[in-house]
């Protein structure tokens, strides 16, 4: 989650000696320690603390379920064809189907998660100061059911923590905040979190479309600033399904600098800007 990417925490010693997202603005100095001593706090906070053993638990089932093979880009397709969850044009802050620049590696459920914000020009992710989740652009804006499927779980009552300023919620009770889960074919359960509170417009049972808007963008449970957290499982328990690499359909990636690139079927990787294909850009095709 974004409190991972602001504390500068890597999972690889060996990264490029080019920050893919050091164009994105996360906060100066103050803001990264504030989220590193925010991420150490937290660990003594009962729930979080009760949490981080359940996640870890989880992974002695998982590696049993799978013999030690977990999966991995190269053993691994999905059959679900996923569209990104967002509307517009997004950016990756977190994530990638490389170890290097996943925030969340050691965590199996986890593994190949993304967060996404809203950046401008200028690779800011909110305008003025970091006034409140009011002032960042992704906040409020419409999440949506990344394939067909079955909602298997949500949450709606969370509070969005009012500090955007690398702290974290000292009060949160889940660390995926409010969020939705979908059962999709074949077995997989998209997991959409961090949602504004009271903006969940879906249940346990109801069958959603792709594409249909099941929330809107929050700042709630772990997170130091607005942004979605998304991720496939395998599993529809949050702490027993394995994180799956999956591929977005008809996608445009674009890095600063470059030309935007169309694709039929893509990960998505940290620094990249990305938006469903259908929206008015100039793209090529790859």
């Amino acid at each position: 989650m974004l409190a991972g990417i602001v504390s500068g925490l890597w999972s690889d010693d060996e990264v490029d000696a080019v920050d893919p997202i050091e164009w994105i603005d996360l906060g100066d100095g103050a803001t990264r320690v504030r989220a590193s001593v925010g991420t150490v706090l937290t660990m003594f906070q009962p729930i979080v603390a009760v949490t981080g053993l359940l996640q870890f638990a989880g992974h002695l089932p998982i590696v049993l379920r799978y013999r030690g093979r977990l999966p991995d880009p190269e053993r691994y397709e999905s059959a679900v064809d996923y569209r990104l969850p967002v509307e517009g044009r997004w950016t990756v802050v977190n994530g990638s189907p490389d170890r290097r620049y996943s925030h969340s590696w050691s965590i199996l459920t986890q593994r190949y998660a993304s967060d996404l914000v809203i950046t401008d020009a200028e690779g800011r992710t909110h305008k003025g100061e970091r006034t409140g989740p009011e002032a960042h652009y992704c906040f409020d804006e419409p999440i949506v059911a990344p394939a067909d499927g079955i909602v298997v779980a949500t949450r709606n009552d969370h509070r969005d923590y009012h500090r955007t300023d690398g702290w974290l919620d000292p009060l949160q009770r889940d660390l995926r905040g409010n969020y939705v889960t979908i059962e999709h074919a074949g077995g997989e359960y998209s997991v959409l979190a961090h949602l504004k509170r009271g903006s969940v417009t879906v249940t346990e049972g109801d069958r959603v479309e792709r594409g249909a808007v099941i929330g809107r963008c929050g700042n709630s449970g772990n997170s130091t600033e607005p942004h979605l957290h998304f991720h496939v499982q395998d599993h529809p328990n949050f702490f027993l399904g394995m994180g799956l690499p999956v591929q977005f359909t008809d996608i445009v990636t674009e890095t600063p600098g470059n030309e935007p690139v169309r694709h039929g079927r893509s990960y998505v990787h940290a620094g990249q800007l990305v938006s469903v294909g259908s929206s008015e850009t100039d793209e090529r095709s790859d």
